[in-house]
């Protein structure tokens, strides 16, 4: 079950506009308990079978096994953009049992569901002998093994108290205090807006079209060689189709040196245009250090998780 679980989640993490989106749809299906001695720690309630959930993960990914990418026409649709043919097996498995249970055990929920599922004998009237219902039992748990996966999902949103932003009555936004932290902001913008690959001494055309260095023939370029310029400064002109565009920049530094020869020249999309000392300093941490970042969140993660079994 790795690669069923896995594969959708990595490619939900890896998009942080997908990712808010979903927490957005499923914010009734699970509620996160806070624990009294510490607002951050959490266990998790599900309102919804997380087999269902991990069924419309793969749906709003559009992750879904389609008769286009079967073995006859296997160029429709490549294999990392839909559900494994022994993954989907499991999964249609686990929705067909969970379906076929519902004609022998009425509940109004998930979690009435695995508190009855937790008896020892079957429920009155349900009309399954005791061998039936330790095989229900047997396959509840195999189908649910490795589904705790997906509450990191919900704990993001606590942790970053995502839940917090909300829409009022006037349609106008309500924003948490923590998301106005400069810093924070920052490190947002860069996850969602990312900057082309580039080195951290140069700046790149962020469109093909014709350089200008200035806003008009005559007039002083807009950075030299040696000049400081600040997040928003405008650093040169770009026509696109008679279109004259401002490039602003993203940070702050010290222009080294200017790459383009002069005004009228074609530059390409991603062709490094000035050399720069920005004036943030960035911190390369040792794979030590973000291993160990990463154990101690997992850590604090897996904790959650069993506290709510």
């Amino acid at each position: 079950k790795q690669s069923l679980l896995l594969r959708p989640l990595q490619q939900l993490l890896n998009n942080p506009h997908a990712l808010s989106g979903w927490l957005s749809i499923h914010a009734a299906d699970c509620s996160l308990l806070a624990d009294g001695s510490n607002s951050r720690q959490a266990n998790i309630e599900w309102h919804c079978n997380p087999i269902v959930l991990l069924d419309d993960l793969y749906h709003f990914l559009n992750m879904e096994y389609r008769e286009d990418c079967s073995a006859q026409r296997p160029a429709q649709r490549p294999a990392q953009q839909v559900i494994w043919d022994h993954d989907l097996k499991i999964l249609l498995d686990a929705l067909q049992f969970y379906q076929s249970l519902d004609s022998y055990i009425t509940v109004d929920s998930y979690a009435e569901l695995s508190t009855v599922l937790s008896q020892t004998s079957a429920p009155a009237g349900s009309k399954l002998d005791q061998e039936q219902w330790t095989a229900i039992q047997s396959a509840h748990i195999g189908f649910q093994a490795g589904l705790d996966i997906l509450a990191v999902l919900p704990y993001i949103a606590k942790q970053t108290d995502f839940y917090q932003l909300s829409v009022n009555d006037d349609l106008s936004i309500h924003i948490p205090e923590t998301l106005f932290d400069e810093a924070l902001q920052k490190a947002m913008q860069k996850e969602l807006v990312p900057p082309l690959a580039a080195k951290s001494d140069e700046i790149l055309a962020a469109s093909g079209g014709m350089f200008y260095a200035r806003e008009a023939p005559g007039m002083n370029s807009y950075v030299n060689e040696g000049d400081h310029f600040e997040a928003g400064d405008v650093l040169y002109i770009v026509e696109v189709m008679k279109m004259f565009n401002k490039v602003t920049a993203h940070f702050a530094g010290t222009v080294d040196k200017v790459l383009v020869a002069d005004d009228g020249v074609i530059i390409t999309k991603g062709q490094p245009l000035f050399k720069v000392t920005p004036d943030e300093h960035v911190v390369i941490e040792s794979p030590e250090v973000l291993a160990a970042r990463k154990r101690e969140c997992t850590d604090t993660f897996l904790r959650m998780c069993a506290g709510s079994l």
